[in-house]
């Protein structure tokens, strides 16, 4: 028989204590023109252990039956010492049974002794060393999967698409939920999750089995054995797993991540809740200071030259340029106490926030054709921070000026209430409304959000165009509120 050139010279034991059976068999050796580098022969286990264990040998021709070992036995003993050895069993006529289960046991190939020439010898020798290869091959192949799988540093598990049966876990997936293996196997992939996510990870396996998608990630809340939650990023692999539908899913523990996000979060928005407190208290002095300077400075000049212009018409009575540079002058000091009155601090203190909105609403209606219609029946304020109050007051104001400004209404609604734990502020116009996707915020929109932000406050703005807009800002009742 032909040989490759790059075939590897092979190191051979045969295992025979019949020295006829062992001459032919020399015989068909040297007739396959095989490369046989070196020839070793034992006529018992004990010696052909030996050799084993201080050579590297590549093929056992074995006779069963031994002096100190036969049958089964033999093959046992031999395998025990050459577990990545090719083995050849060498059988008579009579047992082909047996020479079938060494096979099933790890056996290459068997020969029956008298029934087999070179060629025989030499296909054999040659199809059980590649499938020796292969097997080691699959072997040393399932032995890095067990340690990927295993060893992995990520909670792996393997579950039945259809029964969502556990079928296989790792260690780390026994360490990460506190549960032994022999628990998980006991449980569904459901039981892992809390039983609010019940419908959610149903509707997501039927997602799973329906799409042709091989691999998704989803981000899941999964329980320890003790109760403690974990947020788990799972990347979930479809697979067939002997012979069944299932789901490769390999968990990454991101709860430290999410946490550390969400306190990042926190923090920032406390940093942004200290600016705009600042930023509100600058305005509330500008207000006060801008106020008083009108009050006292301006308007003491705009008096004074009042008096001068009256003590000139007593000696001109009829000088029309006097009358009317006096009608300016009232009317400048009535806009300017107006607009001293919209900054300086409204008197919550005294008469509370109903009263206060109250009074501004009744400076707006008389300069103005609107109707504003306000209800607070059922708003208790005598625990209530003045600086919330004050707030409060400030959006109304805010968003009156809005309306003023832009909305083009006659009517508007105003709603202040506390109930349920909450205290609820409702504004609502019969203005030209707008699109809110595509309204930008200006200052008096980002005003309010601010100052409802400092408070906890959510804003809902309702509007579209030709309907009008309707703000509702709720805030929760709690001790940033409360004196």
């Amino acid at each position: 028989m032909a040989i490759p050139d790059n075939q590897s010279f092979l190191s051979i034991l045969i295992v025979e204590d019949n020295p006829g059976d062992l001459f032919l068999l020399e015989e068909h050796l040297r007739l396959t023109r095989l490369p046989v580098d070196r020839l070793f022969k034992a006529t018992n286990a004990a010696a052909a252990i030996e050799i084993l264990e201080n050579n590297e040998i590549d093929i056992v021709l074995l006779d069963l039956s031994l002096p100190d070992s036969s049958g089964f036995n033999s093959y046992s003993l031999i395998e025990e010492h050459a577990s990545a050895v090719s083995i050849i069993v060498l059988t008579g006529l009579a047992d082909t049974e047996l020479a079938l289960e060494t096979m099933a046991n790890g056996a290459q190939d068997y020969l029956i002794k008298g029934e087999f020439d070179e060629r025989l010898l030499a296909k054999s020798i040659q199809y059980s060393i590649e499938r020796n290869r292969i097997r080691l091959s699959l072997i040393e192949s399932n032995e890095s999967y067990r340690n990927l799988f295993f060893n992995n540093p990520l909670p792996i598990f393997i579950w039945d698409l259809n029964t969502l049966s556990i079928l296989e876990v790792n260690d780390m997936a026994q360490e990460e939920y506190g549960y032994s293996r022999e628990e998980l196997l006991k449980m569904t992939v459901l039981e892992l999750g809390d039983s609010k996510y019940s419908a959610d990870f149903k509707a997501f396996v039927k997602d799973l089995k329906a799409s042709n998608v091989i691999k998704r990630s989803d981000i899941w809340e999964h329980l320890k054995k003790n109760g403690e939650v974990m947020i788990h990023d799972v990347s979930s692999h479809k697979i067939d797993y002997k012979g069944k539908s299932a789901v490769l899913a390999i968990n990454n523990n991101i709860t430290e991540k999410i946490r550390l996000e969400e306190k990042l979060e926190e923090e920032k928005m406390m940093k942004q809740k200290e600016i705009n407190e600042a930023m509100i208290q600058v305005q509330e002095k500008e207000r006060y200071e801008i106020s008083t300077e009108l009050h006292d400075n301006v308007n003491q000049q705009l008096t004074v030259a009042m008096m001068y212009i009256a003590s000139a018409q007593q000696k001109h009575p009829d000088d029309e340029l006097l009358k009317q540079s006096s009608g300016f002058i009232l009317n400048a000091i009535e806009e300017i106490r107006k607009l001293s009155q919209t900054l300086v601090t409204p008197l919550i203190k005294h008469f509370g926030l109903s009263k206060a909105i109250e009074g501004l609403l009744d400076d707006v209606t008389k300069v103005n054709p609107i109707q504003i219609d306000l209800t607070a029946d059922s708003f208790f304020e005598e625990d209530i921070k003045y600086e919330f109050k004050l707030n409060i007051f400030r959006i109304v104001q805010e968003q009156i000026s809005n309306i003023l400004k832009h909305a083009k209404a006659t009517q508007v609604f105003i709603e202040l209430n506390r109930k349920n734990e909450e205290i609820r502020l409702k504004i609502q116009d019969n203005g030209i409304g707008f699109d809110p996707g595509q309204h930008r915020k200006g200052i008096g929109i980002y005003s309010i959000f601010s100052r409802s932000e400092l408070y906890d406050g959510i804003v809902d703005i309702q509007s579209s165009p030709g309907n009008g807009c309707a703000i509702d800002i709720r805030f929760p009742l709690n001790k940033s509120l409360l004196i």
